[in-house]
């Protein structure tokens, strides 16, 4: 009986420990809402900033201040490792799309409304995208 009851503690102190190191082990993905704030502040520069992009003068400063303010969202996404690579990947798709359609803009003048509605339409999506992928690490149950 005696050997039946340290077995039976051996055995429950080593679930235990399995279960205290399984957040070692597989860690799942955990909600930032420091990447979530700085996606959500930066969709509606970006979608603002595009409205000029059917004006007149390019506002090259607006464009190289979306530019840095994703690097860093990027860079600070990216140094946590594979915890944060979906959003990583969201973001290098917005940087692709921002880069794109800041160049048809500089190489084709400026947009017509129809463009400029598509145009807006994606980025936001994009950005909803990232910020969905974001709030999906977050649960409350």
């Amino acid at each position: 009986m005696k050997r039946f009851h340290s077995l039976a503690t051996i055995y429950l102190l080593s679930l235990l420990y399995l279960a205290g190191c399984t957040s070692v082990l597989w860690s799942p993905p955990s909600y930032d809402s420091a990447t979530y704030k700085s996606l959500t502040d930066m969709k509606p520069e970006v979608v603002v900033l595009y409205k000029t992009f059917a004006g007149e003068d390019l506002k090259l400063e607006k464009i190289e201040a979306v530019r840095l303010r994703l690097a860093q969202i990027y860079e600070y996404e990216k140094g946590k490792g594979e915890g944060g690579i979906e959003t990583v990947r969201q973001i290098e798709i917005i940087q692709r799309m921002f880069e794109r359609d800041v160049k048809d803009r500089m190489e084709n003048g400026r947009w017509n409304e129809v463009h400029l509605a598509n145009q807006r339409q994606n980025i936001t999506e994009a950005f909803d995208i990232a910020i969905r992928t974001e709030r999906l690490k977050w649960s409350p149950e």
